[in-house]
């Protein structure tokens, strides 16, 4: 649960929207350890994707950032943090099912792209990265 989901809750359920994301982007910044913050920021990104679907430049900075983040952490594609990018992943092939965000979808793969290359083969961790935001990825796990 988000450290503030009464408040969260209570923002979405009237409608809220600029409330409820306030709230999710607090969570995501005050967030703390690489893990944490992977898990907050998937958070972050679902609950764009879902109150905020047209803001394509928030969607992919917030995106980008957790992918900048997760090439700083060795163990980011690796259970708890490697479920956390997975459901990022999700989000963002469903939120580009119809191909009005590719041109987003494009800058992102170029950034986990590179991302990917420095992830070792370990424990499947690069396969992980690979996967992310990749149609199969959702049919897979979703």
């Amino acid at each position: 649960m988000e450290p503030d989901a009464p408040l969260t809750g209570n923002a979405r359920k009237l409608g809220r929207t600029h409330e409820a994301l306030r709230w999710y982007q607090q969570a995501f910044d005050r967030s703390e350890g690489p893990a944490t913050r992977l898990q907050w920021g998937a958070s972050y990104v679902s609950a764009l994707v879902e109150l905020a679907p047209a803001d394509a430049a928030r969607i992919e900075k917030v995106a980008g950032k957790l992918f900048t983040e997760a090439a700083a952490d060795k163990g980011a594609f690796y259970e708890r943090s490697a479920r956390s990018l997975q459901r990022v992943g999700n989000r963002l092939v469903a939120w580009n099912a119809d191909g009005k965000h590719g041109a987003s979808m494009q800058r992102l793969q170029a950034r986990l792209d590179a991302t990917c290359r420095r992830v070792g083969t370990a424990d499947g961790q690069r396969a992980a990265c690979e996967r992310l935001l990749k149609p199969q990825a959702l049919a897979k796990s979703g």
